[in-house]
């Protein structure tokens, strides 16, 4: 019989493959607790990624609060498997070849100096990420999406 976890990693598999998104799908179950890890295997567009952490966040029956140092019960919902904690990322590797590819297409884009800026290659770096994972359209998804073609 499979664990709550592996029912819950299960569930998330089926909604991944109905949307033909490519990603490894893991459960883990260890003392106090448990975990399953999405790991995305090709670049999405960045409102499907917020859409899929939406629709997955029903899978998490709660969260950490830090303040307090505890975890609350805040999602618990009946009727379909949890997990404790859900962590959905890009592959690494891709995720890094990605983003220097981004940050090369932004210093072509947009110049920073030190008069308006103390530190350019940290604010490339945050304007990457934010373009990936959708925190920020300052610049088209398209045109972000046809650079990074080769790579992805």
């Amino acid at each position: 019989m499979k664990s709550e976890v592996a029912k819950c990693a299960a569930e998330i598999r089926k909604i991944l493959k109905a949307k033909n998104i490519k990603a490894s799908v893991r459960s883990e179950q260890y003392s106090m607790g448990n975990n399953v890890n999405v790991v995305i295997k090709e670049i999405i567009d960045p409102e499907i990624y917020k859409a899929l952490e939406e629709e997955l966040a029903k899978y998490q029956y709660g969260h950490f609060n830090g303040m307090e140092d505890i975890y609350e019960y805040s999602n618990n919902l009946e009727g379909i498997p949890q997990t404790k904690f859900l962590f959905i990322k890009y592959d690494w590797r891709m995720q890094d070849a990605v983003l220097l590819k981004i940050e090369e297409f932004l210093k072509d884009k947009i110049e920073f100096n030190n008069d308006n800026c103390p530190n350019p290659n940290h604010e490339y770096k945050r304007l990457a990420g934010d373009l990936l994972y959708g925190k920020d359209d300052f610049i088209a998804w398209q045109e972000v999406e046809n650079v990074i073609k080769e790579v992805a």
